[in-house]
């Protein structure tokens, strides 16, 4: 199973855009229209992005479509289908399936914040079980993306390890405490979605390959911001952890 990038976008609501697109009998669920649209659109925005024109070839096109302009569309239509199988790229939203809010903000808001190397790797997003028979639509959080993590984690090794606290002397050490602990949070608060990505150990095996990189906090760190941060996470309750902390804010830009 495919391993999220915790950080704050398990908490996260996904920002959706409508499709105006003739669904004629097709029973899709409007909340799967508006996130495909979104995750066409940030799958595009990677292709199109990560990929040099030279490199554009036949089967890049066949995928992402003859340009940018008009990728998304051909991405939306897999995404409302209910694909499956070998041939399938991406989420699975077609008639008869729910959104799971929270799973569906991790895999767009990872999508927007990875880098092309991550993207490369996955260029379909930690996405494949945002759709499901009688999903729980239920999101834990009404605030956007958190910090500049990745999609996808996949060191291995038990969890449990890392810096939950300590020394926050850089981004990367605040990334590695911020995720351990909101693995911590979201297994506490929300069990039941986020024993869909794995267990709490499996949460927190990805946490290193999350917070590899000089790019964490690209906009300026602030240690003493980032260590009442993990303070106010740890210390929380679950309904406060709806809103993401001023301090977390100010820790990481």
């Amino acid at each position: 199973m495919r391993k999220l990038g915790v950080a704050w976008v398990v908490l996260g609501l996904a920002l959706g855009c409508s499709s105006s697109s003739d669904k004629g009998s097709a029973a899709v669920d409007p909340a799967a229209e508006d996130f495909c649209l979104h995750w066409a659109n940030e799958v595009c925005r990677q292709a199109y992005l990560c990929v040099d024109a030279a490199a554009q070839d036949a089967t890049f096109h066949a995928r992402y479509g003859a340009s940018s302009d008009n990728c998304w569309e051909g991405l939306a239509k897999r995404c409302e289908s209910n694909q499956s199988g070998s041939a399938a790229f991406g989420p699975s939203c077609g008639p008869g399936k729910k959104v799971n809010s929270d799973l569906a903000s991790a895999c767009t808001d990872s999508l927007e914040l990875e880098t092309c190397a991550v993207w490369t790797v996955a260029p379909a997003g930690a996405c494949d079980l945002v759709c499901a028979s009688g999903a729980n639509t239920g999101g834990f959080g009404n605030t956007g993306g958190f910090g500049n993590a990745g999609g996808m984690g996949n060191s291995p090794g038990a969890g449990g390890s890392g810096n939950n606290s300590g020394s926050l002397a850089t981004s990367a050490q605040f990334c590695e405490a911020q995720n351990n602990s909101l693995c911590d949070r979201i297994f506490e608060c929300k069990p039941t979605e986020a024993s869909q990505l794995g267990t709490l150990a499996d949460c927190k095996a990805s946490v290193a390959a999350v917070c590899t990189g000089s790019e964490f906090c690209p906009g300026g760190y602030d240690a003493s911001q980032a260590q009442a941060c993990i303070t106010v996470v740890k210390t929380a309750t679950c309904a406060d952890l709806m809103t993401k902390p001023a301090s977390c804010v100010a820790a990481c830009k």
